[in-house]
């Protein structure tokens, strides 16, 4: 692979940073400080179009982790073999590139949690707000150390602290020997068991290694002679991948012909429902996107370079979009407002040009300068979410 970004995938990352919002657009139930009576999602705004984002827009995260270790093993896995990365090297990098907005983000939802608890006697949203989860975030640690599935203070942040263990897991494993698709599989398929026991854990870990399985699948497609129809052939797979998907959340097919199913399949689809969607994402949409998009990009090139915005701020709208939820929060109980203000296409469509004017400001103003500071160049680098 010749490219320095793949536009592409950066791209896919600030789209889904977008969705979660929708998956999100939930807690505007919950201004009041509990969740209104007989709420539905149905009910919120665009809700016949954006039913699968309403439904099922959580996995997007799940998108965050492929992408990661897709961009990780393709930039990142023989400067590490090599040791021409050292490990002081790679932490400062990581750190200048997530911990600035981190910080800056749980504080401000730590402070206005404080806020709303006051005025409403609950937390907003996330519960677990107690200065044993606020140490183990300051330090990124509250999802592994111990585990802990809880969320708290700016609750989308689990994520990050996902992202910080799988770094250290690819830079242990990669010098320790981990070279080739065989060893990328045997740590993606190692989280799926892991998934059973801690499930944020086990879905970082798949995501995340099967992106390298996918990584390697790309590097070798991209060379073959037939490159250019394995690209078509990639992007019809993914399209037919997400098709699949769609018609699934509105029509159902999958579901009821599992319904129908002899008793034991069914009992057990209906037992398992969740890890057998999430891993036919982690396992099958996922990868079949990544690589459509990666091969498109590397044998087409194509306009993708325009789409640079996107990625550039998937980081910061993806840390600003709970605060933002709290700021009007606060704002609703001062005002009066109710959830139905907020259940509007109007309302929806004002938070996103405010959320990504907010992520534009902080990757502009905020990221990239401190970035800098802390890596000690003289320039302000556009970077990608992962650079």
């Amino acid at each position: 692979m010749t490219a320095k970004r793949l536009y592409s995938l950066d791209a896919l990352r600030g789209v889904g940073a977008l969705a979660i919002v929708v998956w999100h657009w939930q807690h505007f139930y919950a201004i009041g400080g509990t969740w209104a009576a007989g709420w539905s999602r149905t009910a919120e705004p665009f809700y016949p179009f954006l039913k699968p984002l309403y439904e099922e827009g959580w996995v997007a995260v799940d998108l965050f982790f492929a992408v990661s270790g897709f961009v990780f093993f393709w930039l990142y896995l023989e400067p590490v073999a090599r040791r021409e990365i050292g490990a002081g090297t790679f932490a400062r990098q990581r750190f200048s590139r997530l911990y600035p907005l981190y910080l800056a983000t749980l504080l401000a939802a730590a402070a206005m949690q404080l806020v709303f608890f006051r005025h409403t006697g609950s937390w907003f949203i996330f519960d677990a707000n107690d200065w044993g989860h606020f140490v183990r975030s300051f330090f990124l640690v509250q999802q592994w150390l111990p585990p802990d599935e809880l969320q708290s203070f700016n609750g989308p942040d689990w994520a990050v602290s996902i992202e910080v263990l799988l770094y250290i897991l690819f830079f242990v494993a990669v010098r320790f020997g981990l070279r080739g698709v065989k060893g990328a599989l045997a740590l993606a398929l190692a989280g799926a068991i892991f998934f059973f026991w801690d499930g944020q854990i086990g879905r970082g870990v798949m995501g995340f290694f099967f992106g390298g399985v996918t990584y390697y699948a790309v590097r070798r497609l991209s060379s073959h002679a037939n490159a250019k129809v394995i690209a078509r052939c990639a992007m019809a797979a993914a399209l037919a991948a997400w098709a699949i998907a769609i018609v699934e959340v509105y029509l159902g097919p999958i579901q009821s012909l599992f319904a129908h199913a002899p008793a034991p399949l069914a009992k057990f689809f209906a037992g398992h429902e969740y890890p057998i969607f999430l891993m036919g994402f982690i396992f099958v949409v996922s990868p079949l996107t990544l690589a459509a998009l990666a091969l498109h990009e590397e044998v087409f090139g194509g306009a993708w370079a325009r789409l640079t915005f996107l990625g550039d701020i998937s980081y910061s709208t993806y840390l600003i979009h709970f605060p933002m939820q709290l700021a009007l929060a606060l704002i609703a109980l001062r005002l009066g407002w109710t959830p139905a203000n907020f259940q509007t296409g109007y309302a929806m469509a004002g938070f996103y040009v405010v959320l990504i004017f907010l992520g534009w400001l902080a990757y502009t103003r905020f990221e990239r300068p401190l970035l800098a500071l802390i890596r000690g160049s003289t320039r302000k680098p556009s970077l990608s979410p992962v650079q």
